[in-house]
């Protein structure tokens, strides 16, 4: 057999299951990352607007009503952000652990799932730590609804793949 010009003997030879594990184990170290970097800074409300005004080029007229859709709608978009960066931390985690275990099972959704809610706590107990910042039990049940929707996917997309396995 040939090698390529741009592979070594030891690529050819390396288990085919070991290349993906680093790209998404570098995924989830990164967004556990991010996620904890976020959790270690504060912006305030004049000075998200003052953000959002230097980007827009945006009046003041257009910046008074910007502050009453943001003072309805910050909520939304801000816990809908905690429950999506949950439910992706969710799925790279069982990503993750499905090559560890070699296959994505009921135990191994589980585990990435509980997992995950322990980072969602200990995320929010590092942020009583942050100055400016407050960890909330709210927060931790926000993660954790994100966490179980992609349970919840997770689970029914093994248990379909599971049942044309089987026909």
């Amino acid at each position: 057999m040939s090698i390529p010009k741009n592979h070594s003997q030891s690529d050819v030879d390396a288990p085919k299951r070991k290349k993906p594990i680093a790209r998404y184990a570098i995924i989830l170290s990164l967004w556990i990352g991010f996620i904890f970097g976020t959790s270690c800074t504060v912006i305030r409300p004049l000075e998200f607007f003052e953000i959002v005004r230097s980007f827009t080029g945006a009046d003041r007229q257009w910046m008074e009503r910007f502050s009453l859709f943001w003072g309805v709608a910050w909520f939304g978009v801000v816990k809908g952000w905690h429950f999506a960066e949950f439910a992706i931390l969710t799925f790279l985690t069982a990503r993750v652990i499905q090559w560890w275990r070699g296959g994505l099972d009921t135990k191994s959704i589980a585990i990435a799932m509980l997992v995950c809610v322990l980072f969602a706590a200990s995320d929010e107990w590092h942020q009583t730590f942050v100055p400016d910042r407050y960890g909330t039990n709210q927060d931790v049940l926000i993660d954790s609804l994100g966490i179980i929707a992609a349970g919840i996917y997770l689970l029914r997309r093994s248990h379909k793949a599971s049942l044309q396995s089987a026909k």
